[in-house]
């Protein structure tokens, strides 16, 4: 072939392929494939707890160790479940000592020591099925924590307690309670659980072994089961957020739950029934373990 036609064919050939570059239409980019189902970012799956938490008491469960992302310490966590099923089967209640008395020892922690020693800020999503207002919402929240640190003290109503856990705010992004890892966000939010038994769950992350100097807090994470009507004001058949919200914060404290019949009273008491409202104070046992530990 001479040089010429060896010419003209490869212009022909490159000529070629600008026209079919030009008319190729883009391909569009493939999805990503949706989140596994233990994923979370999977936050449409009811909550349940993982497969090897360990049942450590009545129903406190430890969690895996994982690794805190700020730090990098090996953290391990507790969840709570705080039930109504049991109620049924729960001691009769006796009255607890009086406000005056300081002699009680109803109060247990998740961990002797494991306490907060830093302020952080906190989030809550208020979206619910009960006509909660996000307002209700944050601000019951945030007075229920002004109430515990406010008894930190040991004295209730004098202001004289400590700053324990930051300011909250609302958003409208999706929250996940954290049952593999610490993310480093306080969370709060409504949503399904899979036990319908189950009122609410709270998770806490901290190092709770070792010398009791270094304890500590570093999460803390609700969820309030959407299988429950919740009332602002005790309604029957409906679940008071105030009475729940303050005995949940109560563990974001360090604060564990109680049993027996002696101390049915006292806010921290591990049980709840519909309409009940009685939690939204602090007994003489959760005011002497507040003060204790911190």
């Amino acid at each position: 072939m001479s040089n010429a036609k060896s010419r003209f064919l490869i212009g022909f050939l490159v000529l070629l392929a600008f026209v079919l570059v030009g008319n190729v239409q883009a391909v569009p980019a493939v999805p990503d494939a949706p989140s596994a189902p233990n994923s979370p970012t999977a936050p449409n799956k009811p909550f349940a707890l993982p497969n090897d938490a360990v049942k450590i008491s009545e129903d406190v469960f430890r969690l895996r160790p994982s690794k805190d992302p700020g730090t990098g310490e090996t953290v391990e966590a507790y969840a709570i479940i705080h039930k109504k099923a049991h109620f049924k089967n729960a001691p009769a209640r006796v009255k607890s000592p009086t406000k005056t008395s300081t002699t009680s020892t109803c109060y247990g922690y998740l961990a002797s020591g494991a306490k907060w020693k830093w302020v952080e800020p906190w989030v809550v999503n208020s979206a619910n099925n009960s006509g909660l207002s996000e307002n209700f919402v944050l601000n019951s929240l945030s007075l229920g924590i002004s109430k515990w640190e406010d008894a930190t003290d040991g004295v209730v109503g004098n202001g004289a307690g400590v700053n324990v856990i930051g300011d909250g705010s609302t958003t409208s992004a999706t929250l996940v309670a954290d049952t593999a890892s610490p993310d480093n966000l306080n969370e709060a939010y409504f949503g399904d659980v899979e036990d319908p038994d189950t009122i609410a769950v709270t998770i806490v992350w901290g190092i709770f072994s070792g010398p009791t100097w270094n304890r500590k807090l570093v999460e803390w994470d609700q969820i309030y089961n959407t299988s429950y009507s919740w009332s602002s004001t005790g309604e029957a058949g409906k679940m008071d957020f105030d009475n729940i919200g303050i005995h949940e914060l109560g563990h974001s404290f360090g604060m564990n739950d109680l049993y027996t019949s002696s101390c049915s009273e006292q806010t921290m008491y591990g049980y709840a029934s519909f309409g009940e409202t009685k939690k939204r104070t602090l007994e003489i046992g959760d005011i002497n373990g507040i003060n204790k530990l911190y």
